[in-house]
């Protein structure tokens, strides 16, 4: 009989009845441990959740610092919180931001069990969350815009850009360039793309809090080391995608999307991949790296031979294919206006931050 802590902790999580994801909770906490963890939604110190649980303060500072050791929880100078969501859970105690050495880290029977929710279960609710977005007249995030696309292309500048587009920019202006290897790719990858490509952690309270601690693999870059790092990724074909460099076969934005085709439920940006007929030579590599078949292969105009050509109704404005084209027969142009994307802002506190009444990862700033 599963233990209650379990299901409630599931259910706290917004997790459905899932017999796999209630196996990865018992392989990760006792009992005992779900249920602090269902008390920790909400900050807490250890007397407050002693005397709610009714145990010894001694003992439930031993269970915070075994849970603190294994990446489970986040911790203040006397609070700790828990995670505040099933993405949450597993970005900061399972993947990029969790222990990956040393003898507090993620057992690869644990992956798996991961690795098999994710890929027969939880991309399903991602598929369904994002159709429920658009049935609400809402999108997702926009496909951020290649740096190397962009250097590569004569029409279009830095200058150019909006700011939420602006990539480049931001790794310039960052105070502090901290990247986390990509959660995805760490606990059930299965290609050989870069791994420290997740800027969730870039320049954030979230990486500063994460950073150095035992067993982690944070690690604070220099200017030119992180755009190294991001001209790297867009160069083997990842897709930048908000805080991510995705891939289709692990990426648990991409992954879902591109393995049912659900293109439609993609939000482009506001740039589109165009071919110069004249330089094409034909040699369908943009084809190959396409993530959204988007590029087929049509005779030119006035021409015998065929030439790669882009759907840009099926476009995202990835870029993907344009560092790809060794003869640069392919440029991105801009092809909707900026209120495509700024009547999209969220809206914003006195401070020009963005409005949150949770945090959308965890706690990084406890009392």
């Amino acid at each position: 009989m599963t233990e209650k802590s379990y299901i409630v902790l599931r259910e706290k999580l917004g997790v459905w009845e899932s017999d796999r994801f209630m196996k990865i909770l018992e392989a990760m906490f006792t009992p005992q441990e779900a249920e602090v963890c269902t008390e920790l939604f909400s900050p807490a110190t250890c007397t407050e959740l002693s005397l709610r649980l009714n145990v010894e303060e001694g003992r439930m500072q031993e269970i915070l610092d075994k849970l603190i050791d294994r990446g489970m929880l986040t911790r203040g100078k006397t609070q700790y919180g828990f995670h505040t969501s099933l993405l949450a859970f597993h970005h900061d105690a399972v993947a990029d931001t969790a222990p990956h050495v040393g003898p507090h880290r993620i057992p690869d029977n644990v992956k798996k069990m991961w690795g098999e929710f994710f890929r027969e279960e939880w991309y399903k609710e991602w598929i369904e969350r994002q159709e429920k977005s658009q049935a609400a007249g809402g999108r997702n995030l926009p496909i951020s815009p290649s740096i190397t696309a962009i250097e590569r292309s004569p029409n279009v500048s830095f200058d150019d850009l909006l700011p939420e587009e602006n990539f480049k920019k931001k790794i310039e202006d960052a105070k502090r360039r901290i990247i986390a290897p990509c959660g995805c790719r760490v606990v059930w990858g299965v290609c050989d793309y870069p791994l420290m490509t997740c800027f969730a952690t870039f320049d954030r309270p979230r990486g500063e809090f994460y950073l150095n601690q035992p067993g982690r693999i944070l690690k604070e870059y220099t200017l030119a080391e992180t755009m190294d790092i991001a001209r790297e990724a867009e160069e083997a074909g990842l897709v930048h995608w908000g805080d991510c460099f995705c891939c289709a076969c692990c990426c648990e934005n991409l992954y879902p999307l591109t393995k049912e085709q659900r293109f439609d439920l993609m939000t482009p940006n506001r740039f589109a991949a165009i071919v110069d007929e004249g330089t094409c030579v034909g040699c369908q590599i943009c084809i190959e790296r396409c993530p959204f078949d988007a590029i087929e292969m049509r005779k030119g105009t006035g021409s015998k031979k065929y030439k790669a050509y882009v759907n840009l109704d099926k476009c995202k404005g990835c870029g993907v294919c344009i560092p790809s084209c060794n003869k640069n027969a392919i440029t991105y142009q801009i092809v909707r206006p900026p209120e495509y994307i700024t009547s999209q802002r969220p809206p914003v506190s006195s401070n020009g931050k963005p409005v949150r009444t949770v945090p959308v990862w965890g706690f990084y700033e406890l009392k």
